[in-house]
């Protein structure tokens, strides 16, 4: 069996300008997941970090309050509790 660490890269050889090889290591990012709850943040890009860098900010994440860190029914409870706790 595979070492963890080297389960979820790719790696393949390149060959540079001066002829050298060199292994090149393409990691691929987790599926972000929320804080509360643990579930799939959905509109969050997650892949191989060169596809993630490429992309725009917004692109990356919804334009919410604390988007990629909370889930829409986590934000919506604590939002809700944070409304009745003040009088």
């Amino acid at each position: 069996m595979v070492r963890p660490s080297l389960r979820v890269a790719k790696t393949r050889k390149v060959r540079t300008p001066s002829h050298t090889k060199i292994r090149r290591i393409d990691k691929r990012t987790k599926r972000p997941h929320c804080s509360q709850c643990g579930a799939v943040l959905h509109g969050v890009v997650f892949g191989h970090q060169s596809k993630v860098r490429k992309t725009s900010k917004s692109e990356r994440l919804p334009s919410r309050v604390h988007a990629g860190y909370m889930c829409s029914r986590c934000l919506k409870s604590g939002i809700k509790a944070k409304a009745r706790a003040t009088p």
